[in-house]
């Protein structure tokens, strides 16, 4: 029998479905998939899957596509003991604690009610057992609830399914199906295997399931193939395009694969051919000039072994460089363009020197501990000069090459060796605080120096850091995300947000000091946290509304200063994912906080669980990580509107508060909950680029240092900064490195560059 024969019999026979029993594809604009039934209100669509509802403004939908394939999900029966059969559902549960499930589908499970003052205590039982979800109940106590599948550990889930009759060939095909429909391949083709065995009349029709099941596993493979290439570890992908199997595959999906082999090992082939091209101009050098550059070259060679994808494209101004030119102008386009990316790169030798050594003096400015060692190395970058260039009059080196410099230097305070899957505890270097500030990191698998990673700073629930990297681990180790974890709590302190400046610097200052040691990707740091981190998440997200690319709140309930600076959502995406049992979840969370921005057609994303309390949703990592894979932070915007309501808030997008007037502030502990008696300051900014004007109004603010940046002024023009209608520069700029590499060494932000200082400080 042909193979398409084969997935056409296997499909229909086990109806391979991945996702909820009915309803549609729902296609957003933005490539994000979800599938579920399909509810309008007004401009509002909320896609319910039976676990949970998302609701989105229509305007972010690009097609919704009927499907009536997601029915015939094979269900079973669980008997389990009950010892309670009636009662009530809660109306609100907090403190939700649970045990994972044991072998017999049962876990121990508590929760908080609305007047509580001790926890109900119970034993759950899964008494239904779907691919994408169970159910269960209450064995000792009222519950009736729901979780994905995949939150029941698989060797748990087989274990229920050999409660059923071994001895019946359809349960026994019906668990086949079930296995199919959850995607778990090889127990599925053990399973058709096993029928085939005992029952000798189902051998050749299990023969013809296997083959079929064999090649749905090879398509699998190929999409996480694809997930592997996008998080950047080029070891595994090429190991994973070896081992592909090809045994009763589709002759399309071998070929599929074979050529990606062929594509990656020839660039592999390429890159060896590049190091040797670079390794020939060495030779062709004096002696004295190769003892020069022997070093530069050594490191561009491991680092071209190490992590090509990252850095090869820097080389391509010497591979294409004419073989005629002397050896030394072909290595200064390989050495110029390492520092300071192809489109600088030079053919002089001088120049190529003169960036190697801007380099090593601006990592040393940033690593340096005291001010006189940064003073001195300052002093050197400022007296660097080119030789015999037009473009630069005054012959100094200027910022535009700084600005790219910075960027492709590998991270100021990197050290050997780094060590991707294993969590490393910091301490913040120079940390003023009177408690130091400590977080912890885990790097992906493959991390390299050289790579721009996207990054996860994740906010724990109570417990420590630990239990926040935990929580992301296996998402962001399969997509390639920097952990970042802070511990924000004091010693001794409850286990609560308290919505403090202490809290706020421990972020930051953990934030910037990563920046520091690892290659962290600015324009892709995201915010995340759960429970009481998911408060966290949204007070400090949107308090810092250009620090991040996207906040996602689980569990976290709005208060206080966030409904203040709701506005700021408008720079930042935010994705709310919580239960509907969390308290006031439809009066304060949805209806007062979501969905006023949703319908303002902001980037906003909101996620509601059925029967599921205030609890860490484990299930929302992979949709999470899935939502910041499509989101970067946009560019310094060239107008806004921000609010700020305590010193601690006091950066947006370059503009700093120095001093708040008095009123404009106001404690946490007196702020009411819903923030209806905050009174904040207010800055607006509007930049024009014709008149390279940037024009600042604010109120309830007493001084402010502004910081440009060159995306919205044109520095080589007269420029103007204004602020509250009075000129505080007006002019030509007369710029120095010393400004720039200040707030560089400052923040640790190598893509968000300001080149100039004007302050209303006198």
């Amino acid at each position: 029998m042909p193979i398409t024969r084969c997935l056409v019999l296997v499909t229909t026979m086990l109806a391979v479905i991945a996702s909820a029993a009915t309803g549609d594809d729902v296609l957003l604009k933005n490539k994000t998939l979800y599938r579920g039934a399909v509810d309008k209100d007004n401009t509002l669509r909320q896609i319910s899957d039976g676990l949970k509802r998302i609701i989105i403004r229509d305007s972010k939908i690009e097609k919704i596509t009927p499907n009536d394939s997601l029915r015939g999900l094979e269900r079973f029966q669980i008997v389990q003991p009950l010892e309670v059969h009636a009662g009530a559902m809660p109306t609100v549960a907090i403190g939700v604690q649970a045990t994972p499930w044991n072998d017999k589908g049962r876990r121990q499970f508590s929760y908080y009610g609305p007047r509580s003052k001790s926890p109900v205590v119970m034993t759950q039982a899964i008494n239904d057992l779907g691919p994408y979800m169970v159910r269960f109940r209450g064995v000792d106590g009222f519950w009736v609830g729901q979780v994905t599948t995949k939150q029941v550990p698989k060797p748990v889930v087989i274990g229920l399914l050999g409660r059923v009759d071994q001895t019946v060939l359809n349960e026994r095909q019906r668990i086949a199906r079930f296995l199919l429909q959850s995607e778990w391949y090889p127990e599925a083709k053990a399973q058709v295997e096993s029928i085939a065995k005992d029952f000798p009349e189902e051998r050749e029709r299990a023969k013809e399931q296997v083959k079929a099941i064999q090649d749905l596993q090879a398509r699998q493979e190929l999409i996480e193939i694809s997930v592997i290439r996008g998080s950047r570890r080029p070891k595994d992908l090429i190991a994973r395009l070896h081992a592909f199997p090809s045994e009763n595959v589709s002759s399309d999906v071998i070929a599929d694969a074979r050529e990606q082999l062929r594509k990656e090992e020839e660039q592999v082939a390429a890159d060896r051919r590049l190091g040797e091209s670079l390794r020939d101009v060495e030779k062709a050098l004096t002696p004295d000039l190769q003892k020069g550059y022997s070093r530069s070259i050594a490191e561009i060679l491991r680092d071209l072994e190490q992590a090509p994808d990252a850095v090869r494209s820097r080389l391509d101004p010497f591979a294409k460089a004419d073989p005629k030119l002397p050896p030394e102008s072909r290595l200064a386009l390989a050495l110029s363009g390492w520092i300071v990316g192809p489109e600088a790169a030079s053919s002089s030798p001088e120049e190529a020197a003169i960036l190697w050594k801007a380099r090593t003096l601006v990592r040393d400015y940033l690593r340096a501990s005291d001010d006189a060692s940064r003073s001195e190395n300052l002093a050197s970058i400022q007296s660097l000069a080119w030789t015999q260039d037009k473009a630069r009059p005054d012959g100094k080196i200027d910022l535009e090459t700084l600005s790219r410099l910075i960027p492709l230097m590998p991270p100021p305070l990197h050290s050997e060796p780094v060590v991707g899957g294993k969590e490393v505890t910091h301490r913040v270097a120079n940390d003023v605080n009177d408690e130091p500030t400590e977080y912890m990191v885990l790097l992906p698998p493959e991390y390299h120096p050289m790579r721009n990673y996207p990054t996860i700073v994740a906010l724990h629930d109570g417990r420590g850091p630990k239990s926040a990297i935990d929580w992301w681990r296996e998402e962001a180790a399969r997509r390639g995300y920097i952990i970042i974890a802070p511990e924000y709590l004091l010693p001794g302190q409850a286990r609560e947000y308290r919505f403090s400046a202490s809290e706020h610097a421990a972020v930051e200052l953990s934030l910037r000091d990563a920046r520091k040691r690892y290659a962290i990707d600015s324009d892709r740091v995201y915010l995340g946290g759960q429970v009481v981190g998911g408060i966290m998440a949204l007070d400090f997200g949107l308090a810092h509304p250009d620090l991040f690319a996207g906040v996602a709140s689980v569990s976290g309930l709005p208060a206080k200063y966030v409904f203040t600076y709701r506005k700021h959502v408008e720079h930042l995406p935010l994705y709310l994912a919580i239960g509907d049992l969390a308290p006031s979840v439809k009066e304060a969370v949805f209806d007062g906080f979501a969905r006023p921005m949703i319908a303002d057609t902001l980037d906003v994303t909101y996620v509601e669980y059925y029967r599921r309390g205030l609890e860490d949703l484990p299930e929302e990592a992979s949709a999470i990580v899935d939502w910041m894979d499509k989101r970067r932070r946009g560019p310094t915007p060239k107008s806004f509107e921000v609010f700020s309501a305590r010193p601690s808030d006091a950066r947006f997008f370059g503009v700093v508060i120095q001093d708040l007037a008095p009123g404009s502030a106001i404690a946490p502990e007196a702020a009411d909950p819903l923030g209806k008696n905050i009174k904040p300051a207010k800055i607006t900014m509007r930049s024009s680029a014709p008149s390279n004007l940037l024009n600042i109004t604010t109120t309830g603010i007493v001084n402010l240092d502004v910081w440009v940046s060159p995306k919205l002024i044109d520095f080589k023009r007269r420029m103007e900064v204004r602020i509250n209608g009075r000129p505080f520069f007006k002019g030509l700029a007369k710029l120095d490195p010393a400004a720039l590499l200040t707030d560089l060494r400052f923040r640790g932000d190598r893509q968000q560059l300001y080149w100039m200082k004007v302050t209303t400080a006198r």
